[in-house]
């Protein structure tokens, strides 16, 4: 038993015992100073003997089931309230001259008076048990409100600190325009992209999917992107060697990175594409909508060692797109089924049909996707586009 319901328990012994002595030496004005003095009396120990068998029984009774444990604190209460009574009364008649004894304490019409006691303490005991269950629970609720604000705000930085670390959403440079969008569909998203510009020209697109969601992916997306920049000069097929070999050390078996990988020569519009598991990127012109898929291995990142991913080549013309998205967006339900990659195709046809250029491109194409799918994000999205 805590110490604060304790004390209160202690305090309010006497002080019902003197309640309850009060209706006795109004009538007894003589004796009313040993009748009050014996009702405290008493009710102090009746708050000893409930206090005793709490500090023997409790540990055992809170291990009960819920119904066996109401049972269990009434008895409790029933006998420390009738014990402590018996003994207080006993006490009090040796100390002020009541002239009780213990048979007649059992008998007569003391015997009414033991059963009221017993009733009482079972009532103010349960009072306090109720205090004391509901203080629990209160500092429970409390703790986890305060867990949950601080998960928030630590959710938050990790969110803020993550779009720091994502490029910006438009990069545009000599001969070619770069947007990106990326929507979590928690706090912290699993998806992300990376632009890195090299020194010859070259800038290289990389947009990619962690297995999983929440801080865990994203923690797993900080360390792929932290590594990017320095792999980037080695070329797509060998970028994506060290990144696989990096990262089957480091991850556990359920854990990969699907990514996408793009050289590119604006001034050229050469491309070389290197996939691992991430959906197959578009190349959107006035002929239309055509998905470029990689032959050989399109294990992701993280599985298998010793993996070698095969190039695609591909060139972008002035006036094309392409575009990469990942697979939250091809898979987002419609009814309870997922969109799929034809009828996502035939949005992006719609859109680069409609004309925007751009910026104004991903933006509605992506309002496009929200305007067919059910409502919220079940899976992060992440859309980026190239354009020449």
């Amino acid at each position: 038993m805590r110490v604060r319901p304790a004390l209160h328990l202690f305090l309010t012994g006497p002080a019902l015992g003197l309640l309850f002595a009060s209706f006795y030496a109004v009538a007894r004005p003589e004796h009313a100073l040993s009748i009050l003095s014996g009702g405290a009396l008493t009710g102090l120990f009746i708050s000893i003997a409930i206090a005793t068998l709490e500090a023997l029984f409790n540990a055992r009774i809170e291990s009960l089931a819920p119904y066996w444990r109401i049972g269990a604190k009434s008895l409790q209460f029933l006998v420390g309230g009738l014990s402590g009574w018996i003994a207080g009364m006993s006490a009090s008649s040796a100390l002020f001259g009541f002239g009780i004894s213990f048979r007649s304490l059992v008998r007569g019409n003391w015997a009414l008076t033991m059963g009221v006691a017993g009733a009482v303490a079972v009532a103010v005991g349960f009072a306090f048990y109720a205090y004391e269950l509901l203080e629990k629970r209160l500092a429970r609720t409390i703790a986890l409100l305060k867990e949950h604000e601080w998960a928030e705000k630590e959710l938050e930085l990790a969110r803020e600190i993550q779009t720091r670390l994502l490029p910006p959403e438009l990069i545009e440079g000599e001969g070619f325009t770069i947007t990106a969008r990326n929507l979590p569909a928690r706090m912290v998203a699993g998806d992300f992209y990376d632009v890195v510009r090299l020194a010859d020209g070259t800038v290289v697109v990389a947009a990619a999917d962690v297995a999983g969601k929440g801080i865990g992916a994203s923690l797993i997306m900080a360390s792929v992107k932290a590594v990017l920049p320095f792999v980037a000069r080695e070329g797509p097929q060998r970028a994506m060697s060290i990144l696989n070999e990096k990262l089957v050390r480091e991850l556990g078996p359920r854990e990969f990175v699907a990514l996408a990988y793009a050289h590119f020569r604006p001034d050229t519009g050469a491309l070389e594409i290197v996939n691992a598991g991430f959906p197959d990127p578009y190349m959107v012109s006035a002929r239309g909508v055509r998905a470029l898929e990689n032959e050989g291995t399109r294990l992701p990142l993280g599985v298998r060692m010793d993996v070698t991913y095969t190039p695609l080549a591909a060139t972008l013309m002035p006036g094309e797109r392409l575009l990469f998205v990942s697979d939250g967006i091809p898979e987002a339900p419609v009814a309870g089924e997922p969109l799929g990659y034809e009828r996502m195709q035939s949005i992006i046809a719609t859109c680069a049909a409609a004309g925007p250029a751009g910026s104004l491109f991903i933006d509605v194409f992506l309002d496009a996707v929200r305007n067919r799918v059910d409502p919220g994000l079940e899976d992060d999205w992440t859309a980026v586009v190239v354009e020449r």
